[in-house]
């Protein structure tokens, strides 16, 4: 337990009964005992200043959904990834886009030559190490809050937030940028544009304004979680046991552990040469399970907080050699296909609310068992990436989402035509009744975000569509009631529907030109204020059809290419077809041409281990490229028990003619829905010849057959020598005569 008096970030002790107090600073509040400058070289903060990247860890993804991007993103020289200000993100940008899973400091505190133009550190104040993010004992401690906080732009207050210190409002992204901490609060509006404040727990300060925390030394296991967690997608939560390790009550500062400088062991092989003043090979498996056998004393001891030794008994050596301990021993078991898992930090896990905050992509699959820089394989993870780059010779440059955005338009967003007029026509209907399209076999009808939620349908109105209908209860039902448009008096009651219909979607922000409705001869649209029949230009309609007349010319309600597309990705995660991707490509080449862009460089697409660019024809072609390869990260937890590990059953378990270890495949996901994706074996990612694996693993079904065929062979053998030596024995003893 801390009795502390809380610094703002002024070093001014913070009176919780002020008016207008202002948000504790862990950097003032913790200082003088903790020096904050060390701390600030922690692995946890030191992404962008490290000299030493070390071992390949779990990059940021950039993941823009309309845009079709999953970029891998990381200011360590990490492979695959690509830094930050290399692709135009600031340090204002980055901390907007995954400060909500930021530990605080770093880039995300930067000093004042670092603020670059267009970033609002000034109104948001800077992401300071979040010492209560992992030190704060109390249960009270909310990632969640700290999350939306970060969103809010209340960077300032988010620790306050979230270690439930105190009550924040208000939201610095609603506030002019010229709006100064000092300013207080806006009295000219105190509804939408509030600037945060703090109302602190006065319970927690005692007469001397000292606040009592629960700071504990090792944090909780949750606390690390919260931003390193997976979980298998198709497996519920209750059928995924935990690591043996946490099981058998370890930590994860047990092996994780750090000293003031926030220097953390991260435990993998080869540590020692990374960091050689963290002794991070005492803590790899081997280091806990063997110990170092060429070391004296202490050292060379194995059995490190319980450890038991394993005996691997009957095991082939050249296994230790050319595997990595967690092989056999870490992640799911290998199936036919790769197991998908979603991440905190990739998928956005451990944040609640009342919104839905988790993502499905980017596609995170494992385990991919690769070679590490000893050459030794090592479970990881995979991740394909996705975005839109400029190309020139062998140089790669990824475009932004918005500016991806702003050249496409509409192309992205084929769906919003549809919203706009279900929106429109629900207007008009019954209370009990919401509008819907029927196309391809599905419902589609407006959600609560916005976007189009498509279930299936197998009633009548499907052959005439698409077809624009109302939903009730679950009833699908036409928008207007049946009725005889060659009839000299249409009812009244149908009439006043379809005149309001029309009214409904002449009032959309997007209306091309004046809605009609096309019945067989007759087209129906609104004069002034009366409804008037005219003869049909077109072809007769089969069916009631809504359209948009644009002088002479009647159009469709929605073009082919947004009901198309729409079609074509409902209830998918893909959000792109290549039709999409062939028509921004061509959108933004021409951009890229202009005379304000210089000399143009090749626009293409990247998704699903895949480039794609126009050809000649302006067809869309896909092929092989570096920068389309998946980035990859060791795994090194999710340990199995040892009657769960590989071997266990055998050579069999990895050595046979359709090993899923060696031979099951992984397939290029992105958001592109298509089928010209890369497929990579698990033998060439391992650099094993194939043929040669199939034949080896072919021996081991016939080995019995060779073991019986050597057995009788043996006993054959053995039984002519024994004949050989009683005869020769007996003719030697007398016991058996020669023959004359």
């Amino acid at each position: 337990m801390h009795l502390i008096p809380l610094k703002d970030q002024f070093d001014q002790q913070i009176i919780p009964t002020e008016a207008n107090p202002l948000p504790f600073s862990a950097r003032f509040s913790c200082a003088p005992c903790h020096e904050y400058a060390a701390i600030r070289n922690g692995l946890h903060f030191n992404a962008a200043t490290a000299a030493n990247p070390g071992r390949a860890g779990e990059p940021w993804v950039w993941v823009d959904e309309k845009t079709g991007t999953l970029l891998p993103l990381s200011y360590r020289k990490w492979a695959g990834a690509w830094d930050p200000a290399a692709v135009g993100l600031t340090p204002w940008d980055f901390t907007l886009l995954f400060g909500r899973h930021m530990a605080g400091g770093g880039v995300a505190e930067p000093d004042e030559f670092e603020v670059t133009p267009g970033s609002r550190w000034e109104v948001s104040g800077r992401v300071e190490i979040n010492c209560l993010g992992c030190h704060n004992g109390s249960n009270a401690q909310d990632q969640s809050e700290w999350a939306k906080q970060i969103l809010r732009e209340n960077f300032g207050w988010a620790a306050t937030a979230a270690a439930k210190i105190g009550e924040v409002g208000g939201m610095a992204s609603r506030v002019r940028g010229t709006w100064d901490i000092y300013d207080g609060p806006n009295p000219d509006d105190t509804e939408w544009a509030v600037p945060p404040y703090v109302r602190y727990d006065r319970g927690l300060f005692d007469s001397k304004h000292r606040a009592l925390l629960d700071i504990v030394h090792k944090p909780s296991d949750d606390r690390c979680l919260a931003c390193h967690a997976a979980a298998p997608v198709a497996e519920p939560k209750y059928k995924y046991d935990e690591d043996v390790h946490s099981a058998a009550g370890l930590g994860c500062v047990s092996c994780h552990r750090n000293d003031l400088s926030h220097a953390m062991v991260r435990g993998y092989e080869g540590e020692a040469l990374d960091s050689p003043a963290l002794g991070g090979d005492d803590f790899t498996c081997a280091g806990c399970h063997l110990g170092d056998q060429s070391a004296k004393g202490g050292q060379a001891l194995s059995g490190r907080l319980g450890a038991p030794y394993p005996k691997h008994k009957g095991f082939p050596a050249v296994h230790f050699k050319r595997l990595s301990c967690t092989v056999c021993h870490s992640g799911p078991w290998p199936a036919k296909t790769l197991t998908r898992v979603r991440t905190s930090r990739a998928n956005r896990l451990g944040i609640f609310g009342i919104a839905r905050w988790w993502t499905d992509l980017p596609a995170v699959v494992e385990p991919v068992y690769l070679r590490d820089r000893n050459g030794k394989l090592t479970p990881s993870r995979l991740l394909w990436p996705a975005f839109w780059a400029e190309k020139k010779g062998r140089t790669v440059t990824p475009i932004k989402p918005e500016a991806v955005v702003a050249a496409a338009g509409s192309l992205l967003n084929p769906q919003q035509r549809i919203v706009n007029v279900l929106t429109a026509l629900s207007l008009q209907l019954d209370a009990d009744q919401t509008a819907v399209l029927v196309k391809s076999g599905k419902v589609f009808e407006v959600n609560v975000d916005g976007g189009l939620n498509a279930s299936a349908y197998t009633g009548d109105l499907g052959a005439t569509e698409p077809a624009w209908a109302a939903k009730q209860e679950e009833k699908i039902i036409s928008v207007l009631p049946e009725f005889d448009p060659a009839a000299e008096e249409i009812d009244t009651a149908v009439q006043d529907r379809l005149q309001k219909l029309l009214d409904a979607l002449a009032g959309m922000p997007d209306a091309p030109g004046k809605p009609v409705l096309i019945y067989q001869k007759a087209l129906f649209k609104v004069t002034e204020t009366y409804l008037e029949k005219t003869d049909n230009p077109g072809p007769p309609a089969a069916a009631p059809r809504f359209a948009w007349a644009v002088g002479d010319k009647l159009e469709p309600l929605v073009p082919e290419f947004e009901m198309r597309t729409t079609a074509a990705l409902a209830g998918l995660e893909q959000t792109l077809t290549e039709e999409q991707v062939a028509l921004v490509l061509k959108a933004l080449q021409t951009k890229a041409s202009s005379p304000q862009a210089g000399d143009g460089a090749e626009i293409v697409y990247f998704s699903g281990g895949r480039l794609f660019r126009l050809n000649r024809d302006g067809r869309l072609d896909a092929e092989n490229d570096d920068s389309a390869e998946p980035v990859t990260w060791p795994l090194a937890h999710e340990v199995r028990p040892a009657r769960q590990s590989l071997g266990v059953n055998g050579c069999t378990d990895c050595h046979r003619f359709g090993s899923a270890f060696l031979f099951r495949k992984a397939e290029g996901t992105g958001p592109l829905l298509t089928s010209r994706v890369k497929t990579v074996s698990a033998n060439a990612f391992m650099g094993l010849d194939r043929p040669y694996q199939k034949l080896f693993g072919l021996s081991f079904a016939v080995r019995p057959l060779f073991k019986w065929a050597l057995f009788l062979f043996i006993l054959v053998i053995g039984s002519i020598v024994a004949l050989v030596l009683f005869f020769g024995v007996g003719r030697l003893t007398g016991l058996v005569e020669k023959r004359k």
